[in-house]
């Protein structure tokens, strides 16, 4: 910004700080108006993470059920912030939001150093702030603002250039603790480290940072596996179909991603498609060379990498697992634009008022819906179950079950996990004989016998009056929930059975005939 006739250097910077104050009080009236329209977002996750805090803040175990160390709370640092807090639902969700929040103002800097102090920056500053899936996330208590603010912390930090021993050893901090948050952030910890092995000047920044980041990293994996007997989360094989280089299932995930991204900033990625056509019918191969060297490129490869290794591994991507990629894909669709367009401040705003219609419009559709409908399923179906077992006060009941936390959670029951998220052993079986045949014949039964068994389907009740091993499924209550996100919209029917011995209810053919621990489950059943 130059100087005017008659304004002082100090008048200047009161402008521009001015100016960056209405950026941020716009970006984050933006963000709030999302999060209100969101208000109601919660997930069965969210549950997981506070079963997990308040057992470590009580006991200090590693653990979902008391007792039986475990690893499945995929973010170690926000599971630490749970407990420190003592958070409950109302306090997770404060949090998160929170975390949102700072994400938008750390943004905005993040923006300023890569865009300049203009309108560029703060129209992409105001996208963020109103971007769908960060306002989606921000309200359900899970850690994945954390994520974005954390990974928005790095970039700033990295940004900042020059060398010295205080800065770079904040870069390490922050990327240990974007690690701690969301675990895929370790491959940006590769990225900047090949980055910095190039040089001499790099090796001696990546010398001072490297100890850092890696010593609370390496305190935590000593610590869960000092716990529980295992260095990283068992959540990552039960929602990922493997490594199957032969298949071609991975190009059903990167549509996925695609989707996913393109349905809350797709005028970015149209900005990103023409800037590249543009730069290449003019530069050439010098194109590339310029992309390459610009400052974003090292976290633009880090994007790249993520989206391909979810591809590779079949994971079964939700959006909130894409919150990473997203600061990128505004911050690189706006400087596209940009290059496009040039300084007009018309076009920065254009692109920001495309950017947040087109999330709006996505959402409106698509993802409030499914939002809605889920969370009303978690309020009147799940948490009445999870109420009505601990209503019925048997000691040591057991609860099995595919959603665990809400019924974790609530119930203060033992979990018998059939998703596989606490327990490997569930995916063995389920690799074996698919999820329906494991409980048609019984066979999660080898685990553990439980008292309840909470069973999802788009069929209501269907294993009413079924008999699994001797022991008879008798319907206590079920309740309807309308799809289970945006990629299964259908409705779905929640049962809560009672497993009682079946010679309660009849003959019983030889095959069936009930067990001698069974004696305890006929006094049980009297009391149900």
């Amino acid at each position: 910004m130059a100087l005017q006739d008659g304004q002082t250097p100090n008048a200047l910077a009161d402008g521009v700080d001015s100016q960056a104050a209405w950026v941020r009080r716009l970006a984050l009236v933006a963000f709030a108006i999302g999060v209100l329209a969101y208000r109601d977002s919660i997930m069965d996750d969210t549950f997981i993470h506070l079963q997990y805090a308040r057992n470590l803040r009580a006991t200090g175990q590693l653990a979902f059920n008391l007792g039986e160390p475990s690893q499945g709370a995929t973010s170690p640092l926000w599971l630490l912030i749970l407990a420190a807090t003592n958070a409950g639902e109302t306090t997770a969700r404060l949090l998160s939001v929170a975390c949102g929040a700072l994400s938008v103002l750390v943004f905005g800097s993040v923006a300023r150093r890569v865009l300049g102090r203009g309108a560029w920056a703060a129209a992409a500053t105001v996208a963020w702030g109103g971007s769908l899936w960060l306002v989606r996330h921000a309200p359900n208590g899970m850690e994945t603002a954390a994520g974005a603010l954390s990974l928005l912390a790095v970039i700033d930090l990295r940004l900042r250039g020059g060398r010295g021993l205080t800065r770079d050893a904040l870069f390490g901090a922050a990327l240990a603790t974007a690690i701690l948050v969301r675990p895929e952030a370790l491959l940006l910890a590769v990225v900047f480290a090949v980055q910095d092995a190039r040089t001499a000047w790099g090796r001696a920044r990546l010398a001072v940072w490297l100890p850092v980041f890696a010593l609370p990293v390496l305190a935590w994996l000593w610590f869960a596996h000092a716990r529980t007997g295992q260095l990283l989360p068992v959540t990552g094989a039960a929602k990922s179909g493997g490594f199957r280089p032969e298949s071609l299932v991975w190009l059903r995930v990167l549509w996925r991603e695609l989707r996913v991204v393109a349905g809350a900033h797709a005028a970015e990625l149209v900005g990103l498609a023409a800037a590249a056509v543009l730069m290449v019918r003019l530069e050439g191969r010098k194109s590339l060379r310029r992309a390459l060297d610009h400052p974003l490129a090292p976290y633009g490869v880090f994007v790249v990498l993520l989206v391909v290794v979810y591809a590779l591994e079949d994971l079964q991507v939700q959006p909130r697992y894409l919150i990473l990629t997203l600061p990128w894909v505004v911050l690189a669709g706006f400087a596209a634009w940009r290059r496009v367009l040039g300084s007009a401040t018309r076009g920065a705003a254009g692109v920001a008022v495309a950017s947040l219609l087109v999330g709006a419009i996505f959402g409106a559709f698509t993802v409030y819906p499914a939002t809605r409908d889920f969370a009303r399923g978690i309020r009147e179906v799940l948490k009445p179950m999870a109420l009505d077992i601990a209503a019925r006060q048997l000691p040591r009941a057991v609860v099995a079950s595919p959603d665990i936390g809400v019924l974790g959670y609530f119930s203060n029951a033992r979990i018998l996990d059939l998703g596989g998220l606490v327990d490997p052993r569930v995916q063995t079986i389920v690799d074996t004989q698919g999820y329906d045949r494991m409980l048609e014949s019984g066979s999660f039964l080898d685990l553990g016998v439980p008292d309840f068994i909470v069973d999802r389907s788009p069929e209501r009740e269907r294993y009413a009056g079924h008999v699994t091993r001797s022991l008879h499924w008798r319907p206590l209550r079920t309740g309807a929930v309308r799809g289970l996100g945006i990629s299964r919209p259908q409705t779905y029917y929640y049962t809560l059975y009672a497993l009682e011995p079946a010679s309660a209810f009849g003959s019983l053919a030889p095959q069936q005939r009930p067990t001698a621990d069974f004696a305890l489950r006929r006094r049980r059943l009297n009391r149900l």
